[in-house]
């Protein structure tokens, strides 16, 4: 139940704000000072969304925490941010039960719908021990 996932946080001035939001942008709001996004691999998706599903959230606020760890970077552009990676929390980790085996295949009856449905639309019926990475 492990996975890595990174992201980048870059401080946004009012000035950024307005030209990335437009019209959108509304001078009374309190916008963030930094903005980012987090980037979770296609193959690491699965083992973030087992993490999520299978911990035991801890605490008085019943949480799942994530463990971010950051790092003062600077771009190619010059402009500085905060690089950052997110991994599970050693303390869940080692609380969480096992990971549940894998489904068993669908019965005939399901089969047979699935084909139905793939032939209508000139599409394939994948095998349900497959990985789809997203």
């Amino acid at each position: 139940m492990t996975f890595n996932a990174s992201g980048a946080l870059f401080q946004q001035t009012a000035e950024q704000l307005q030209q990335r939001l437009g019209e959108r942008y509304d001078a009374s709001k309190n916008y963030p000072n930094y903005d980012g996004i987090l980037n979770v691999p296609a193959d690491q998706a699965y083992a973030l969304a087992q993490y999520l599903m299978n911990a035991q959230p801890i605490g008085e606020r019943n949480e799942i925490p994530i463990r971010i760890s950051g790092w003062r970077k600077q771009s190619n552009a010059g402009k500085p941010y905060l690089s950052l990676s997110f991994k599970p929390d050693n303390r869940v980790q080692q609380a969480a039960p096992a990971p549940s085996p894998a489904p068993a295949a669908a019965p005939p009856v399901v089969q047979q719908a699935a084909q139905q449905v793939a032939n209508a639309f000139g599409g394939t019926v994948l095998p349900g021990n497959i990985e789809i990475p997203f």
